[in-house]
């Protein structure tokens, strides 16, 4: 956008440096606005969607935004008393302790490892607003994070010009497996620059929808002891969890790998952000939580330092969005009451997108077209397909202009690809969404 309108007026004078950087890129916000108007098939909006008679019996067969219904129904009956006063800065006392044991919960056997590093987690505005937070504490202006190159767009805003901070990132793959050693080179030669690196991890990915084997975990651990050995410095690795329990595949991790980073060096730091946006399919409760997993070996009082890192982090929250809103608080603290419940409820989705996913790819293995190449993927809400031959961006408008199904195109650097969001698409418009990505190239390809 070149912002004609506000050069025109003279606002763009009254600008901050912030102001006049600051813009929303044309990305999935765009694609999803013109599916909704154009598209028949709508593989752009990254929430689980379908028939509601797929996760509650007897529920119509129309189209929902699927739900957990016990959650629900905790926020339907809440009291004025949970509603109306303000919540602490980092979130109610018995929440965070909730999430706590959650997270615990989560980690399964690492329990005992995992549980003497693990800060109360602070309550923040969606992992969104968790990542915003990380990235404000402990990422200086000029300095470079290090991620993976299929990473979600938002990154870029938040950490590049809200922070002025840069991403640089290393090939995700490596002959179809997690890229250790392009990890290992991009942060040891981050580190040779500056005193410490900031690592983002999001498993399962947005957008590529892949999980480690668990077989990789280890390597990956051992990947960064390697690193902060060599280099002397230390890493904080921000584990964007927002996918976690959405995992197809049993010889994939089934959890974060955060419980694996506790305690794995001194010189580790890893964060966990987490929320309730998928975890508890409540998008708009827009409630997240920071955890932070200490290594046991510092020499410092824990519960001091927990008090430190809280005021720090309330200093951020009370300097931005003041709190976050009690009645969903509330309301997913008496969800996390009743889990098993919640989780039985929330299997429903998570074995619908894993019959979406499992038939995604077995009509990806019908097409041989060398322009079409799909990428590992086991779980989360996506896939995505490597193009070759064809713009992203002029086969996603093609796609939405003959066909009627709408994707999310990515375009930069070495990647040219399209995003589908599998959540979103019943399993009867699968093999119709297939053929007309193959379609669609076919048609570009014929052209050129």
């Amino acid at each position: 956008m070149e912002f004609e309108a506000l050069k025109k007026s003279g606002i763009t004078n009254l600008l901050s440096a912030f102001g006049r950087s600051i813009w929303l890129p044309q990305g999935i916000f765009y694609w999803t606005g013109r599916a909704k108007k154009e598209a028949t098939i709508d593989a752009t909006i990254g929430s689980a969607q379908g028939p509601e008679n797929e996760i509650i019996a007897g529920a119509p067969d129309k189209a929902v935004t699927f739900y957990i219904p016990s959650v629900q129904r905790h926020f339907a009956g809440l009291k004025s008393e949970e509603t109306v006063p303000y919540a602490p800065m980092l979130g109610l006392p018995d929440l965070r302790k909730a999430w706590r044991e959650w997270i615990l919960r989560k980690v399964g056997d690492l329990r005992p490892r995992v549980e003497p590093c693990l800060t109360l987690p602070a309550v923040t505005p969606g992992v969104t607003g968790g990542i915003f937070m990380a990235a404000k504490m402990f990422v200086d202006k000029d300095e470079v994070v290090v991620s993976p190159d299929r990473l979600w767009e938002n990154y870029s805003n938040i950490v590049e010009r809200h922070i002025g901070a840069r991403i640089e990132t290393f090939p995700f793959f490596d002959g179809g497996r997690f890229n250790l050693k392009g990890m290992q080179r991009k942060l040891l030669d981050t580190l040779a620059q500056q005193p410490k690196a900031l690592l983002m991890l999001n498993f399962p990915n947005n957008p590529v929808g892949f999980n480690p084997p668990q077989e990789m975990v280890q390597p990956i651990v051992q990947a960064l002891i390697d690193v902060v050995e060599q280099a002397g410095k230390p890493i904080v690795v921000l584990c964007d969890d927002a996918y976690e329990g959405y995992v197809y595949d049993p010889a994939a991790l089934q959890r974060s790998m955060f419980g694996d980073l506790c305690d794995a060096h001194r010189r580790i730091l890893p964060i966990k952000l987490d929320g309730i946006s998928k975890e508890f399919l409540f998008y708009g409760g827009r409630l997240g939580c920071l955890t932070f997993g200490l290594p046991s070996g510092l020499d410092v009082d824990r519960k001091a330092l927990q008090e430190e890192l809280d005021n720090k982090l309330g200093g951020i929250v009370r300097s931005t969005v003041s709190n976050c809103t009690r009645p969903v608080q509330s309301a997913i603290l008496k969800a996390l009451g009743q889990l098993d419940q919640v989780l039985a409820e929330r299997q429903r989705t998570v074995d619908v997108l894993g019959r979406r996913a499992n038939l995604l790819k077995a009509e990806f293995a019908k097409v041989s077209l060398p322009q079409l190449r799909p990428l590992p993927f086991n779980a989360g809400f996506f896939c995505f397909c490597d193009v070759e031959g064809v713009p992203a961006n002029k086969l996603a408008e093609h796609l939405i202009e003959k066909y009627k199904i709408g994707v999310v195109p990515s375009e930069g650097g070495k990647i040219n690809g399209i995003r589908i969001a599998f959540c979103s698409v019943p399993e009867k418009d699968i093999p119709t969404l297939v053929n007309g990505i193959v379609s669609a190239i076919k048609d570009l390809a014929a052209e050129s």
